[in-house]
Formats: structure tokens, C-alpha cells, sequence
């Protein structure tokens, strides 16, 4: 996707999210997250990564509800 290469439970992660906003904005919010990452130049996109770039690119009133998100499709460790 979108030449991300996603490991761990980090693709469900990003779905998740992005599927955790209303449809009319869930364009922008997976546009944000794509365009995080690729500033980071990542060659593989991992669970700390995400929470990084969504604590980077969420507006400030709804990044608790997407690292709830986050948390529920975190790997196991």
C-alpha cells in the first residue's frame, strides 16, 4: 500500500484507525498517516512506529480514543 511495507499487527493498526473515523473524514486521516510515514522514510512500518506518527499527526482531542485504538490491535508481547 501505497509502497508501505507494514509488519507486526501494524497494518490492522492503521486500518483500524483510519476505519475509526467518520467517513467524510477518513480520507484525511489516512492521508495524514501515509504522508507521517513516508516522512520517516521507513522501509517497514512497525507497531511503535504508528504510535509514533499518530501521536504526530492526530489532532490533540482525539489522540486518547486512537491510542485506544492502537492498544486493542497491539501484539501480544
Amino acid at each position: 500500500m501505497d509502497g508501505l511495507n507494514f509488519t507486526e499487527n501494524s497494518k490492522k493498526m492503521f486500518d483500524e484507525v483510519c476505519n475509526g473515523t467518520p467517513w467524510f473524514v477518513r480520507h484525511f486521516t489516512r492521508n495524514g498517516l501515509v504522508k507521517g510515514l513516508k516522512e520517516k522514510g521507513l522501509d517497514e512500518v512497525t507497531e511503535a512506529d504508528m504510535y509514533g506518527v499518530c501521536r504526530e499527526v492526530t489532532p490533540p482531542q482525539h489522540l486518547e480514543k486512537t491510542i485506544e485504538i492502537l492498544d486493542t490491535y497491539k501484539s501480544p508481547q
